[in-house]
C-alpha cells in the first residue's frame, strides 16, 4: 500500500536576485486562512489574485486587490505595504514568483499555483519588456536601493498597465 507524504515542502535554498528575496518570508506571520498565489512570472499570477480577491470580497466594487495583495518577496515592496498586510483583518492573499524550494510554506495557508504554456509566457514576457525604455533597463541593472526603488516601481507599474 502506498503512503501519501503529508509533510509540507521545506525551503531548501535562499533565492535572491535583483527583484526577489526569499528571506522576506522569514518574518511573515501565517494565519489559518491565508492564500498564497504563486507562479512563474507572466503566467497569470495577477489575474488569479484578482479572481481570489473577487471571491474574498464577494465582487465588491472598488476593491484594489493589487494594493491589498503585494508581491511579498519583491525587494522593492516598501515596508509600509508589508505592515498593511499584517494589519489586515480579512482573509489575506499574497503573491510570489519564487520556486517552491525557495518558498517558506505553512500548513496554515492554502497555495494556488498557476501554470501557463511556456510559449505564452515567453510572448507575454517579451511584450512586457518591449515597453521598457533604456532608462528602465539602466535602473534595473544598477541594483535596488533607496534611490532606485521609486524608479523601478514606476517602471514596473507602467509596464504592467501597457
Amino acid at each position: 500500500m502506498n503512503q501519501i507524504n503529508t509533510e509540507m515542502p521545506r525551503r531548501t535554498r535562499d533565492y535572491r536576485n535583483l527583484l526577489m528575496d526569499s528571506a522576506l518570508w522569514d518574518d511573515f506571520k501565517f494565519r489559518d486562512d491565508d492564500i498564497v498565489v504563486g507562479s512563474y512570472a507572466k503566467s497569470g499570477t495577477t489575474w488569479t489574485q484578482q479572481i481570489v480577491g473577487q471571491l474574498i470580497f464577494r465582487g465588491q466594487a472598488g476593491v484594489r486587490i493589487s494594493e491589498l495583495s503585494p508581491w511579498w518577496d519583491m525587494r522593492i515592496v516598501p515596508p509600509e505595504a508589508r505592515a498593511m498586510v499584517e494589519a489586515q483583518t480579512h482573509r489575506r492573499v499574497v503573491k510570489t514568483h519564487l520556486p517552491a524550494d525557495a518558498l517558506l510554506m505553512s500548513p496554515k495557508a492554502k497555495y494556488l499555483y498557476v501554470a501557463r504554456d511556456g510559449r505564452d509566457v515567453a510572448w507575454s514576457m517579451y511584450n512586457h519588456h518591449a515597453g521598457f525604455t533604456a532608462e528602465a533597463y539602466q535602473t534595473l541593472n544598477t541594483g535596488v536601493g533607496p534611490a532606485s526603488s521609486r524608479s523601478i516601481r514606476r517602471i514596473l507599474t507602467s509596464a504592467a498597465t501597457s
